[in-house]
């Protein structure tokens, strides 16, 4: 089975945190500093492979299971919270955002094989779940919210042949 993670970061989400089905890919590499002034932080990125996702070196239809979670955050006006966590799993620009993730969505479902597996993450910190899902090329299966404000989603979408009929409700 191959794995990807196309936006690693610290690999927090992971509890097997180098297992060796999953590549470990990410845009950054090395030690990110936090400005947090009551909690300074080093945060160590260290990807297999360094690349973003949009442009990710592999060919279709080689994994079995994608994991996404993208930043979420758009750059705008930075304050000290929203910066600190910018710089622990990135930022959107505040313009053409919608463009970069659909990009990148569409380039993950063509590396994923089809009956493969994308585990999406969303946090609605500056764009509602509903405007991001609208850059699919597949409807989700499932998901659950998760985080102290029910803000965190986690969704599972199959990857499926288009000339294949699913039931609809």
């Amino acid at each position: 089975m191959k794995i990807l993670d196309a936006t690693c970061g610290t690999r927090s989400i992971w509890y097997q945190k180098n297992h060796p089905y999953v590549t470990f890919m990410d845009k950054r590499n090395g030690i990110q500093h936090s400005t947090h002034k009551d909690n300074p932080r080093k945060i160590k990125v260290n990807p297999d492979i360094v690349c973003e996702w949009k442009d990710a070196p592999f060919p279709d239809n080689h994994f079995d299971m994608i994991v996404f979670d993208p930043p979420h955050i758009l750059r705008k006006n930075v304050n000290d919270n929203n910066f600190n966590l910018g710089i622990r799993y990135g930022f959107l620009p505040k313009d053409g955002w919608e463009q970069i993730i659909k990009q990148g969505v569409k380039k993950l479902f063509d590396i994923l094989k089809t009956d493969g597996v994308f585990v999406f993450k969303w946090a609605e910190t500056d764009v509602k779940l509903n405007e991001i899902l609208k850059l699919f090329p597949y409807k989700p299966m499932f998901g659950s919210r998760t985080g102290q404000a029910n803000k965190n989603h986690w969704i599972v979408f199959l990857k499926y042949d288009v000339n294949q009929k699913l039931i609809e409700e």
